[in-house]
């Protein structure tokens, strides 16, 4: 589905989060004897990527989709938002209990597969149910205005003149 501009930046974390999620989900794949490592490994570079862009993400989704769209419905009769809430609440609770487990140099296998999951399944849940109703709801000149409060990746290109 081709998704409004003013989307694209959370969209673009999306796919970021979705590249995060798989490497969680290849390294709980591998042979037992494998597995533990690979999976701090990648639970160390899932917090760095949290660090770096997930909390903010999760901000911007909070602070400027949500609100935006509230102005429209109630969102605690979209049950959609609600989970996407929950969500946001669990992810943050398995980052510090990774967190935790990182630091204490004690098992986190469980709590990063899990997160792998929770952190798919949410994906698919804003990109498939949510994003399409909040375009749907808002009017251009909205989506505009809401298009600019998010924190894009990687900048636009100009076109060279």
């Amino acid at each position: 589905m081709k998704r409004h501009e003013s989307l694209h930046p959370l969209s673009q974390h999306h796919h970021f989060a979705l590249i995060e999620a798989l490497q969680i989900r290849r390294a709980a794949e591998l042979p037992e004897e494998k597995r533990s490592a690979a999976l701090r490994k990648v639970a160390e570079a899932f917090v760095r990527f949290w660090k770096k862009t997930g909390q903010q993400h999760f901000r911007e989704e909070e602070e400027v989709l949500l609100p935006a769209y509230a102005r429209h419905i109630s969102i605690a009769e979209d049950g959609d938002v609600v989970r996407m809430l929950a969500d946001h609440a669990e992810i943050r609770a398995l980052i510090s209990q990774i967190e935790a487990a990182l630091e204490a140099n004690t098992s986190l296998d469980d709590a990063v597969i899990a997160l792998g999951q929770r952190l798919s399944e949410h994906v698919r849940l804003e990109e498939d149910n949510i994003f399409p109703r909040i375009e749907a709801t808002l009017s251009e000149d909205e989506l505009h205005e809401m298009g600019i409060s998010l924190t894009r990746l990687h900048p636009r290109r100009r076109s060279p003149l």
